[in-house]
């Protein structure tokens, strides 16, 4: 069974201020939690360090928040569908320094950093109690590793930032921005230190907790963003040619005696973990329905699925009878995906695995019976002449990695004939990736064409390609467009794809390329994101400088 973190951590980790001159005011506590008398021993730090994991999804993941959806729209792959002026949609009048969701990743970020502080503040203590200190210097690689995750999102998304490298325990109000380079610089040296004290995949006693690899593979991505791509090769490589990892080639885990295929069984219900068989995930988010301290649901299905069960064919009447629990759930068709990751990065006319109808789902059957279409699938016989605008939240396609498509846990069935469902349907039902081997491949040939080595950065790419059975791509075809567009295919949903096209300089170009709704309306200097207008109103004792464009 698996093992759930169990976040038990009240004010543990909450800044405490205290006035020198008004000592007799200072509180004693004796019988609650401070960051003062929390860590004893190494369940203590097991605890903090738990937490921060706990704070990733919410931070950056959660697509039930603006924060989440940030990730995602506007980029190349999708808008929303509410309205045209809804959340991000019209970015360069609603991403300012005020907006909400620029402050609120900000502070979850800088909230990540200092959780991370409290711990390396106190962990090297020598009273503490710990088993070895093969134990502590893994708890202090896990801190280590989550500081350098925050600081890398908060360089890609804000440029350079303040670096704070200790609890802040006392008001501060004049910090100043490093310089990109000297945050990565400082990235890499706590990436350094968790590769080298984090554990073996195959040493952990719990699914989702950091390992090497994880360390690694997101160094291999720094070293790109540092152009130093020799650095970028070695760290990837040590991912790829580690034997506890490999691509997934044959059928495996819960359902491969099914119909379906390998790229499928990636996102199967619990084929995330390494006890299904898969040997490609890297870091995994764990989520289990009901448990303290499952997690909460990634509603991709909710957000992502079409409102295809409002749908009114040619003869008048309802296609469907009520909500396609068999297609993930209720849909409510927030998320538009658009032409690009719908049909442009197939048009090679390849048999690629990525886009067979076990994996993106073109068509479906109508079940009313009132209808003169029952029975038939929707598109091919012709029950709706042309679908209605994206905008209108119909569109023909599903994406079977984020819906679990008839694979709910029991807990969400209501009527097992039926198969109506209960609204947890609404969500992903699955542990979800963070890191996935695939992602080191695609990385390693962005380093391989960084240098000019564009044999190896096909080689890298093919290793992918050919395992869906798709075209190989020739080295002359191989640019970071291309490397993109790959992405696109093997990790859309999965990666954050604003932070990609970000960190690549391409979201401008390619939001005004491929994206309808938002590409009249971002500016050239949207590739970078404000620094939040509260940090510099507040920050009075230091200029804290707003990077260029912003107001």
């Amino acid at each position: 069974m698996k093992r759930i973190y169990k976040f038990i951590l009240p004010a543990l980790l909450l800044a405490s201020f205290s006035c020198n001159e008004d000592e007799w005011l200072e509180e004693k506590p004796l019988d609650f939690y401070t960051p003062s008398n929390s860590f004893s021993n190494a369940s203590d730090f097991n605890s903090a360090v738990a937490r921060i994991y706990q704070n990733v999804f919410p931070a950056l993941l959660n697509i039930n928040s603006s924060e989440g959806r940030a990730m995602y729209y506007p980029t190349d792959l999708a808008w929303d569908a509410i309205d045209v002026t809804h959340d991000l949609n019209l970015y360069e009048d609603k991403l300012t320094p005020t907006t909400g969701v620029v402050q609120n990743i900000w502070s979850d970020l800088y909230r990540m950093i200092f959780d991370a502080n409290v711990i390396l503040g106190r962990i090297d203590d020598t009273a503490l109690q710990f088993d070895s200190e093969a134990q502590r210097n893994a708890l202090k690689a896990e801190a280590m590793f989550f500081r350098g995750f925050a600081y890398r999102t908060l360089a890609i998304l804000y440029g350079g930032v303040p670096i704070i490298l200790e609890e802040i325990t006392t008001p501060r109000r004049d910090f100043v921005r490093a310089s990109k380079q000297e945050v990565m610089d400082q990235v890499i040296s706590d990436l350094m230190f968790a590769a080298g004290n984090l554990p073996e995949v195959n040493e952990l006693k719990e699914d989702g907790r950091l390992t090497k690899a994880a360390a690694n593979h997101l160094l291999a991505e720094v070293y790109i963003t540092t152009a130093n791509y020799a650095g970028a090769i070695a760290a990837a490589t040590k991912v790829i040619d580690n034997p506890n990892y490999r691509l997934m080639t044959d059928r495996f885990g819960s359902r491969k005696g099914e119909e379906g295929d390998v790229y499928w069984d990636l996102f199967r219900r619990n084929n995330q973990n390494r006890a299904s068989g898969n040997m490609e995930s890297i870091w995994v988010r764990q989520f289990e329905y009901l448990v303290e301290g499952g997690g909460a649901d990634n509603p991709w299905p909710r957000f992502l699925t079409p409102l295809y069960w409002q749908l009114t064919g040619s003869d008048g009447k309802n296609l469907f009878t009520g909500p396609l629990n068999q297609y993930g759930g209720r849909g409510i068709g927030w998320f538009a995906p658009t032409s690009y990751v719908k049909d442009g990065i197939w048009a090679d006319g390849s048999d690629d695995m990525r886009n067979s109808s076990n994996n993106i789902i073109r068509d479906i059957v109508a079940n009313n019976p009132s209808s003169a279409f029952f029975g038939q699938k929707i598109v091919e016989s012709g029950a709706i002449d042309e679908f209605p605008n994206t905008l209108d939240r119909w569109w023909n396609v599903i994406f079977a990695k984020v819906a679990p498509i008839g694979n709910f846990p029991t807990e969400y069935v209501i009527n097992a004939e039926t198969g109506l469902v209960n609204g947890g349907a609404n969500g992903m039902a699955t542990d979800q990736y963070i890191f996935r081997l695939a992602e080191t491949y695609l990385l390693r040939a962005e380093a391989y064409l960084g240098q000019g080595d564009l044999a190896n950065a096909a080689q890298d790419i093919n290793a992918l390609r050919n395992r869906v059975n798709a075209t190989p791509v020739a080295p002359s075809d191989v640019d970071i467009d291309y490397i993109l567009d790959e992405r696109a295919r093997e990790l859309a949903w999965e990666e954050l794809r604003l932070v990609t096209l970000m960190r690549v300089g391409k979201l401008v170009e390619r939001v005004k390329a491929y994206n309808p709704v938002t590409g009249d309306r971002i500016a050239t200097h949207q590739n970078l994101w404000p620094i939040p207008f509260r940090e510099i109103e507040t920050n009075t004792e230091a200029v804290l400088e707003q990077n260029p464009g912003y107001f």
